[in-house]
């Protein structure tokens, strides 16, 4: 793997059980204090007919960068859900740009919860976006279950 596409320091994957965002992953984590940055390298499947990242990969990334994070402060008694989920697209992402998203998180306590996030590849802000949370009790079975 050459230099400019190798994976930044400090992230690792993430392993996902949703059988999505495993199909359109890899996607790294790393935790930089209290938050978890997300990342990942422009692969050809992520790209439109443009030969720029399709906006729905862009958009996924947002919302679980702020999900992931709001998920994170709630423990693993709650599931966090998405109820609302804003984007703007400010400009665009080639293949083999390293692309990183970064959350803000607004409202962490309560049932609903806010966030913000930007994503960015080499400097250049993508998209900036806004999202609203649901949490409600783990519908998941316990592994001894």
């Amino acid at each position: 793997m050459s230099e400019a596409l190798k994976i930044p320091e400090g992230y690792v994957p993430i392993v996902m059980v949703e059988a999505f965002t495993t199909r359109i992953g890899p996607i790294y984590s790393r935790q930089t204090g209290d938050n978890i940055q997300l990342g990942f390298r422009v692969e050809e499947s992520h790209l439109n007919i443009e030969q720029v990242v399709h906006g729905g990969m862009l958009a996924t990334i947002a919302d679980q960068a702020i999900g992931i994070n709001i998920a994170h402060g709630t423990g693993s008694e709650y599931d966090v859900l998405t109820m609302h989920l804003s984007v703007d697209y400010i400009g665009p992402a080639y293949l083999g740009d390293w692309v990183e998203a970064t959350a803000k998180l607004t409202k962490e306590g309560g049932r609903i919860r806010f966030g913000n996030c930007e994503l960015r590849a080499d400097g250049r802000l993508l998209l900036t976006g806004s999202a609203i949370f649901a949490a409600r009790p783990t519908q998941r079975k316990s592994p001894s279950a």
